[in-house]
């Protein structure tokens, strides 16, 4: 005999049905935490955030680190410049104890009574001239290249190979910047030795060759009225 036929399980019959509360469920994706594992969109944000900060504070830093170098490095051409001076009037009051470089303006005033040149220009340009000469003779070994004046005051000294820049590379920042630096000195040199004379006067230095040869310079020399 056949064996007994269990029910729900032949080939016609219909299929079981699932028991309440056992229906199959998609599994739910877990939330990422927030914080160190964010997303990736939040996480590029906040880099570019952050680097657009980084950037700004690093040129800040720059521009402080410059203007700081800039106020340090005119700071110490001040004070070469002092010590220029001090050596210059001293240096002068050495070489002109025998030289007469003209009257006084009052003499020269009261001696005359007739309109003629203006004796303290005169007297400017002999002291300017004993400075070309003399005086740089005993400093750089050589005498100014070029003196030229409008006669009111305002003198030029070319030296067109200050001994003290020879060795400097040309067309170098570095060296420009050394250079000025180092220009103060002789700027205090005739500043001081002009003040030993009895002129008050202001003095300034240009390169000629335009940073192209950093031993051409010129001191410019402005008298104060």
């Amino acid at each position: 005999p056949d064996p007994p036929q269990v029910p729900g399980a032949g080939s016609n019959s219909p299929p079981a049905k699932t028991p309440p509360g056992f229906e199959k469920k998609c599994p739910k994706e877990p939330r990422r935490p927030l914080g160190p594992a964010a997303s990736d969109s939040d996480a590029k944000t906040t880099a570019t955030g952050g680097t657009g900060r980084d950037d700004a504070t690093a040129t800040e830093t720059a521009q402080s680190r410059e203007e700081r170098a800039i106020m340090s490095a005119e700071r110490a051409a001040a004070k070469i410049e002092r010590l220029g001076f001090d050596v210059g009037y001293r240096l002068c009051e050495r070489l002109a104890q025998h030289k007469a470089l003209g009257p006084p303006p009052a003499a020269a005033s009261s001696s005359s009574g007739k309109d003629g040149p203006d004796p303290s220009a005169s007297v400017q340009l002999e002291a300017v001239k004993f400075l070309c000469k003399e005086f740089w003779t005993e400093v750089f070994r050589k005498q100014i290249d070029k003196l030229q004046t409008n006669h009111r005051g305002v003198f030029v000294l070319k030296d067109h190979e200050l001994r003290w820049l020879r060795r400097l590379p040309p067309e170098d920042e570095t060296a420009r910047v050394a250079a000025i630096k180092m220009l103060a000195f002789p700027c205090g040199l005739i500043r001081g030795a002009l003040s030993n004379l009895g002129i008050a006067a202001v003095v300034s230095c240009d390169f000629l060759a335009d940073g192209k040869n950093m031993a051409a310079c010129s001191f410019n020399i402005k008298v104060k009225s």
